[in-house]
């Protein structure tokens, strides 16, 4: 079960940064971080995570394994 708790911040103190403080809290008091903070300490950029695969025919596979098997 969750809890909804509403904050008004300051107009001084953009949403990111309050978001940001809150996250920084919870990781040190609780031992828990987000992915975004995890990859952005390890240095780990959005690009590092995709990486390129090749395509390939089905059918051409299929025929491949059949002629192996015989």
């Amino acid at each position: 079960m969750s809890k909804e708790i509403r904050i008004r911040i300051p107009s001084w103190l953009s949403e990111e940064e309050f978001k940001k403080a809150v996250n920084e809290l919870v990781s040190e008091l609780y031992g828990v971080a987000s992915i975004e903070e995890l990859r952005r300490e390890l240095g780990i950029r959005p690009e590092d995570l995709t990486e390129d695969l090749e395509v390939y025919d089905v059918k051409e596979l299929r025929e491949k394994e059949k002629r192996r098997i015989k």
